[in-house]
């Protein structure tokens, strides 16, 4: 799958507010409240971005699979987190291109089908911990077949 003319401009955009924004997320870097803040308000528009079917894996978890299951697409790492690690690329590499920047957006930004239920669970049970929902699947009983091989 590729992305439309029109989702290639959106990503290309979103490239260039990313990068004019690394003076202001370098400055914040240090200080744990400001960074919080940087990220939690500069995550919508990855979001916003990434809502296409061009960022989701493909993957489902085991509870997702079943008739009649409420399903919803989860960001196996949260758009926040993603935005942090997008960010640190980004100050490493500020003339990144689109097509480094898309690959990056896929590596941070893709999502995974759950059921509704394994979704709100991992979602209480990861929320400010500062790690990646993936990373409570197991312990939520969530089972991702080929999750390990995109990670």
């Amino acid at each position: 799958m590729k992305l439309s003319a029109e989702q290639l401009i959106r990503v290309e955009e979103t490239l260039k507010d990313f990068v004019c924004l690394i003076p202001r997320y370098v400055e914040v870097k240090g200080n744990d409240k400001l960074y919080d803040m940087f990220l939690s308000r500069n995550r919508n528009p990855l979001f916003d971005m990434t809502n296409t079917k061009f960022w989701e894996t493909g993957l489902s978890s085991n509870g997702s699979k079943f008739y009649g299951v409420k399903k919803v697409k989860d960001h196996y790492i949260p758009r926040k987190l993603a935005m942090g690690y997008i960010m640190d690329a980004l100050v490493l590499n500020p003339n990144m291109s689109v097509n480094e920047f898309v690959i990056l957006c896929k590596k941070y930004a893709s999502t995974i089908t759950l059921s509704e239920e394994e979704h709100n669970l991992v979602t209480h049970r990861a929320k400010n911990t500062g790690r990646p929902n993936y990373e409570f699947y197991e312990s939520c009983g969530i089972i991702v077949e080929g999750l390990e091989d995109i990670l």
